[in-house]
């Protein structure tokens, strides 16, 4: 797969190990749109600051890993953009970010993975030097 990314995002994926950085994270976070059900139109989210996340991970008895946190911080909030009536609740949501997370067949990485695709399809460029 190297192959096929530029030598900043594979930078990037060694610095990382595949997860968020707070840079990254932020930025796609600042973002996140959420359709209004009143007006139909797409308006920003209000985020949840990674404090936040943390605090309600803890409370709901959900350990993340260090190394994980931003991918953590850009789960939840992904949850409150793209999945607002399924996960309506903080503990919703971090049930969402756990299983996401700990997915028995799949790999924390997939996250990010996830998020590239979705740049690439959207055509927004990822400019990997901004966030190492």
């Amino acid at each position: 797969m190297r192959q096929y990314i530029s030598e900043d995002e594979a930078y990037y994926m060694d610095a990382y190990h595949g997860q968020f950085s707070r840079k990254l994270a932020k930025w796609a976070i600042d973002n996140m749109k959420v359709k209004d059900p009143a007006t139909g139109k797409m308006a920003k989210i209000t985020p949840r600051a990674v404090d936040d996340v943390e605090e309600i991970m803890h409370n709901n008895g959900i350990e993340v890993p260090d190394k994980c946190i931003y991918t953590c911080w850009y789960l939840f909030n992904m949850a409150i953009a793209d999945y607002p009536k399924t996960c309506k609740t903080d503990t919703q949501r971090a049930t969402f970010v756990e299983e996401t997370l700990l997915d028995p067949d799949g790999d924390p990485s997939n996250v990010l993975d996830c998020f590239v695709t979705k740049m690439c399809n959207a055509g927004i460029p990822v400019y990997w030097e901004r966030f190492l």
